[in-house]
C-alpha cells in the first residue's frame, strides 16, 4: 500500500531550512539546489508524479527523518480516512474527527511502517 504522496511548499521550506542549518545545502548538487530553491518559491502543491520523486530523493539526502515522517503521514492519512468510512457505516458519528488529529495518523503510519511485511495489509 503506497498512496500518493503528497508535498507542500510548507514541506520543502521546511527541508530548505534545514538544509542550511545542518550545512547540507552545500553539498547538494547545483541542480538539485536550485530545484529545491525554485519549488520553496514557486510551488504551493506538488501535483508531479517525477517532481514528486526528485524531491524526496533530496529530502532523503538532506534528512532521514523527514523523508520518513513525510511518507508516515502520507500512509497514516490513507488508513484514517479508510477507518473513518468504516467507522461510519456502522454508524459513529464522531469517526470524522479522527482525520483532523494528527497525532493519531502519524501514529498510524508509523505503526504500519514498522510492521513486518509479512503482516501488512494490502
Amino acid at each position: 500500500m503506497q498512496p500518493p504522496i503528497t508535498i507542500t511548499q510548507e514541506t520543502i521550506r521546511t527541508a530548505l531550512k534545514l538544509a542550511w542549518r545542518t550545512g547540507k545545502y552545500f553539498k547538494l548538487h547545483p541542480a538539485e539546489r536550485a530545484l529545491l530553491w525554485i519549488a520553496s518559491k514557486t510551488i504551493t502543491r506538488v501535483k508531479s508524479q517525477t517532481l514528486r520523486e526528485l524531491l524526496l530523493k533530496i529530502f532523503d539526502k538532506i534528512s532521514h527523518k523527514l523523508t520518513l515522517k513525510i511518507k508516515a503521514y502520507m500512509i497514516g492519512l490513507e488508513i484514517a480516512k479508510k477507518r473513518v468510512e468504516q467507522a461510519l457505516a456502522f454508524g459513529y458519528r464522531k469517526a470524522k474527527r479522527w482525520l483532523k488529529d494528527m497525532d493519531y495518523i502519524f501514529y498510524l503510519g508509523m505503526s504500519y511502517l514498522n510492521t513486518s511485511p509479512i503482516y501488512r495489509f494490502p
